[in-house]
């Protein structure tokens, strides 16, 4: 009797689970469906985006600022000069005062006044030094006659004195022998007729005397003919040709001193003239302005030698330097293609090139960071680009045809990893660790984690707490595991 009770109390157990199965399998369905529908509009709220292939121009960006290529230092070029005047000495210490200065930013043309200095001390030197060259030249002009007339007494002697003194003394050579030669036949005369008694032996005497001073005076004439041309004539010419010399010296001394005379006044003008600051091109003027050691270019500033008083930068060839981060200046080279962006011209993305990367990094006593300086050539300058502007360097460095990429929205950073979530159909969000390669401005190349087709989000950071208390989880890193008992709820749970 009590087994059958017993049996009878099994039999309605059964047919109690029996039902209770039944009824879990009618609504076991139900509640997942419920449970989906109750995830799908947390999910529809992220965006998403499809992995796909696609060429990837590799790319890195960096800020800069806006400067020309052609710029010019515009400097104080006034000298510290003296000139003698009279056994006194004056001068000027290289030192003036600004009396009148262009706008700062104003847009210059060639030769357009930019400053101009007090000139009073250099006119002053000007108009003595004037003074100086005009005795130089006069002196000058005293040793050129001198030199001139040394040399015409060189010609004078060699063509007239020397030539009628030579003469002169052959003449009286040719006389010489003329009387020594009518004496003798005198004598040989008078000594035939003695023979022959007509003439006295007195007369014979007389005549023998008068051919020994005939002979004497013969040898006399070729005696003082010999000494002139042999000792005479060589000194005199010597004394001339030294004459010469000595005037010809003074006369390259004078000439030398004239000259420096004349390029000191030169040069004392120049200095008047660079009084007035005028601009060597076309450009944009900035001031050479020091707020470090409170200085500032204005009427009345006292400007000394070689300060540096304006830049004026060429507007027509501009360039960016930009400051490259240690991390990736190692990817730029010369010539890759650049974009650039000017907050100042928001409508404007010009085109441009590198041209040179510094090779010593630039160094900031306020910041710890390394950055390199890169020069960035602009192709082409838009109206109303200055100096001094911000721009936004984005440079071409690598090109990768048909890789998986995503956008760089869908990558994220957690615990050291680069992670992206991947909606996997109904079933909610996967957690993924990829590896990167190449990056452009807005794309990501994936070498590992991901799938052509996949959807990853667009923005992880929007998996915020709200979605995550939506889905029942608190972690932002989602995994839809398959329910194993009755009492799981088969909706997304979030794991670390």
């Amino acid at each position: 009797m009590q087994r059958q009770k017993r049996r009878r109390q099994y039999g309605w157990i059964g047919v109690g689970l029996l039902g209770v199965f039944a009824t879990l399998g009618f609504v076991y369905p139900t509640m997942t469906r419920v449970a989906k529908q109750r995830q799908r509009p947390v999910l529809n709220r992220l965006s998403t985006a499809t992995v796909r292939r696609a060429d990837l121009w590799g790319t890195v960006t960096a800020s800069g600022t806006v400067g020309s290529s052609n710029q010019t230092n515009i400097e104080c070029e006034l000298q510290s000069l003296s000139a003698g005047v009279r056994g006194m000495s004056m001068g000027t210490s290289g030192a003036s005062t600004i009396l009148s200065v262009a706008p700062a930013g104003t847009l210059v043309k060639k030769d357009q006044v930019l400053c101009e200095l007090d000139s009073s001390a250099y006119v002053e030197l000007v108009r003595q030094q004037q003074m100086t060259v005009e005795r130089a030249r006069a002196d000058h002009l005293q040793t050129k006659l001198d030199y001139e007339v040394a040399e015409m007494a060189i010609t004078q002697y060699r063509e007239g004195i020397l030539i009628q003194t030579q003469k002169s003394l052959h003449g009286q050579i040719s006389l010489a022998k003329a009387d020594l030669e009518r004496t003798a036949d005198r004598l040989a005369w008078s000594r035939r007729m003695h023979q022959k008694g007509y003439a006295s032996i007195g007369q014979v005497s007389n005549d023998e005397v008068t051919l020994s001073r005939q002979t004497f005076n013969l040898e006399q004439s070729l005696l003082g003919l010999k000494i002139y041309e042999r000792y005479e004539v060589p000194g005199t010419l010597r004394q001339l040709e030294n004459r010469v010399l000595s005037t010809k010296r003074n006369y390259d001394y004078q000439t030398i001193r004239l000259n420096r005379h004349v390029d000191s006044l030169a040069q004392f003008e120049r200095q008047v003239e660079r009084c007035t600051i005028r601009a060597p091109h076309d450009g944009f003027l900035i001031y050479a302005n020091d707020p470090y050691r409170n200085l500032v270019i204005e009427a009345g500033l006292d400007v000394r030698q070689n300060q540096t008083l304006f830049y004026l930068p060429d507007l027509a060839n501009m360039e960016v330097k930009a400051l490259l981060h240690e991390s990736i200046v190692q990817k730029v080279r010369d010539g890759m293609r650049s974009k650039v962006r000017i907050e100042g011209l928001p409508n404007h993305q010009l085109e441009g090139h590198v041209v040179s990367v510094a090779a010593l990094p630039t160094r900031n006593f306020f910041s710890e960071v390394t950055y390199y300086v890169g020069q960035i050539k602009l192709d082409n300058v838009p109206r109303g680009l200055l100096p001094g502007m911000s721009a936004q360097v984005e440079i071409s460095t690598v090109h990768r045809p048909d890789v998986l990429t995503i956008p760089s929205q869908a990558m994220t950073v957690e615990d050291g990893m680069d992670v992206c979530y991947v909606t996997d159909g109904n079933n909610g969000l996967e957690r993924r660790e990829v590896k990167l390669g190449q990056a452009s401005h807005d794309r990501l190349e994936v070498t590992e984690g991901l799938s052509e087709g996949e959807q990853v989000v667009l923005d992880p950071s929007s998996i915020d707490t709200e979605v995550m208390a939506e889905l029942g989880a608190s972690s932002p890193s989602l995994v839809e595991p398959e329910p194993t008992e009755l009492s799981e709820v088969p909706v997304a749970t979030v794991t670390h």
